[in-house]
């Protein structure tokens, strides 16, 4: 909040880091997953804030449509990011619908992704049974949440160990939000 870099080098540093990190760990490791492996995308709350409803709508209108999930062989990912770190729309991003949060953007990306990847591995491995989902740790005490965050590393970890763990005649939770061990509307 308190950083004076210019928001477009912090959108692209952000959706480098949390959206397309995501995505590449993922391209490279999805296809080497085991029958009945499990993947946790990390995402976050953030995008529950009550400022934010009017963005985060604005946002899942324009990433989460059928015609993206139609295209996601075609280069969504690329799609996606070329909007979210095009220089000329980061100048005008506010008027272009975008909300004044890089972080924000980029774990709501995380949650459009996990769904994405969710629907490709029931189309693609239907049968291995593997479990993808976006999974928030909470706000943990780390050095970018600082030390009034209300859990602990230990604590944080709860959520992504229980999902790790579930056993391997589940079917669920698969393509969700997960938080505090339970599947969240998002």
């Amino acid at each position: 909040v308190h950083d004076t870099t210019p928001f477009a080098v912090q959108a692209e540093v952000t959706l480098k880091t949390n959206f397309f990190g995501t995505r590449n760990v993922c391209t490279e490791l999805l296809p080497l997953m085991k029958p009945y492996g499990k993947d946790e995308n990390p995402d976050s709350m953030f995008q529950k804030a009550d400022l934010l409803v009017y963005y985060i709508y604005s946002i899942k209108r324009k990433l989460y449509t059928k015609t993206i999930l139609k295209e996601r062989k075609k280069g969504f990912h690329q799609k996606a990011g070329k909007e979210w770190s095009d220089k000329k729309i980061l100048g005008a991003h506010e008027k272009e619908g975008w909300p004044n949060t890089a972080y924000g953007v980029s774990k709501i990306g995380v949650t459009v992704l996990s769904r994405i990847q969710a629907r490709l591995l029931n189309e693609q491995r239907k049968g291995d049974h593997i479990l993808l989902n976006a999974c928030c740790p909470g706000w943990v005490r780390t050095d970018m949440a600082g030390p009034k965050a209300t859990k602990s590393p230990e604590e944080g970890a709860e959520t992504p160990v229980y999902l790790a763990l579930l056993p391997s005649s589940a079917d669920a939770p698969h393509g969700q939000f997960v938080s505090e061990k339970t599947v969240r509307p998002w």
